[in-house]
């Protein structure tokens, strides 16, 4: 979304002190795997990098150089996806893996570009944040939007989602480029989908929408509806990779990584949250997801929820004591 990748909002709670990309851009460029799953238990998953003799805690969507080394131990497992599709699962019984170049790959290559495409993305997303623990974990004392927020959308429903206190009345207003499309006032705090008998949503076009709550600031956020034309461009890309041989043969967890990361790589953020928290939830114990989730929260200014996705995933990465 045009904009959106110089923005940062400020920390809404004063506990985010930075977030960086671990290596910069070099580091990404030099590297030819990333690790997609982490699976601790009671046991761990270390690396150790190409020329150093110490073993650190592994994070997920770790960017891998050749000669780096990755370690399971216990029940630990962990998924290294190499640049040129090749994916191989790291155990006890087979560590330590010894990151190697990848080789040559046969199958379709518009297929196979694009899935070297995010595997690119991905190479470049994990992040370590520091912070200081938050003090206020609770319901937040604000409205606030939640979604959509800064992001691109495929035409079709839109639901509105925010947070705030459950005992205010809110209401809602979409303003388009000829002004406001559609307003609905005394509504409780819960998602909200645009109706059916509003002015459609056009193709194309970016939106406002506003939450305004008595007595509150009034929150903004923007919205894009994708043209057709990049509409069918992801859709056909989506589904390349759903019938892409190499993907389909990817552990279910890594597979759905992998179509996050296109999501994410198109700004659709709205996307690719609700598929994160539907991944979280059916897999509570997957750190990539938590990861990928602070960078979505990130992205939209939502600074805060991704110290929170963040620490998550830092702590399903960590050896249990």
């Amino acid at each position: 979304m045009t904009g959106t990748r110089a923005r940062r909002g400020r920390v809404s709670v004063g506990v985010l002190l930075g977030l960086w990309l671990v290596g910069g851009t070099g580091w990404a460029a030099d590297s030819v795997a990333v690790l997609t799953e982490l699976r601790v238990g009671s046991g761990e998953v270390r690396v150790r990098r190409s020329g150093e003799s110490d073993w650190s805690v592994a994070q997920p969507l770790l960017a891998l150089r050749p000669g780096d080394q990755i370690q399971a131990t216990g029940p630990a497992q962990a998924v290294v996806v190499f640049v040129g599709g090749d994916v191989q699962t790291v155990s006890a019984g087979n560590s330590p893996l010894a990151i190697q170049p990848p080789r040559g790959r046969t199958g379709a290559q518009s297929a196979q570009v694009l899935l070297g495409g995010v595997i690119q993305f991905l190479l470049g997303q994990q992040r370590e944040a520091r912070f200081e623990p938050l003090s206020v974990r609770g319901p937040a004392l604000t409205p606030r939007i939640v979604s959509p927020r800064e992001t691109r959308l495929f035409a079709g429903p839109v639901t509105f989602e925010w947070t705030g206190p459950a005992a205010l009345r809110y209401a809602v207003k979409v303003t388009g480029p000829q002004g406001v499309v559609w307003e609905q006032g005394n509504l409780p705090r819960q998602p909200v989908p645009y109706p059916a008998s509003a002015t459609p949503l056009r193709p194309g076009t970016r939106y406002t929408w506003a939450l305004i709550a008595p007595g509150q600031s009034t929150q903004e956020a923007k919205f894009e509806i994708l043209s057709p034309a990049d509409a069918d461009r992801i859709r056909a890309a989506l589904d390349d990779m759903s019938r892409n041989a190499t993907l389909t043969a990817y552990p279910a967890t890594t597979a759905a990584v992998m179509r996050v990361g296109l999501l994410l790589r198109e700004e659709l953020y709205a996307d690719a949250r609700r598929a994160l928290l539907d991944g979280i939830v059916a897999e509570p114990g997957a750190a990539t997801y938590q990861q990928l989730l602070g960078y979505v929260y990130e992205r939209t200014g939502l600074d805060d929820l991704a110290v929170l996705a963040y620490e998550e995933a830092g702590r399903l990465s960590s050896p249990k004591p």
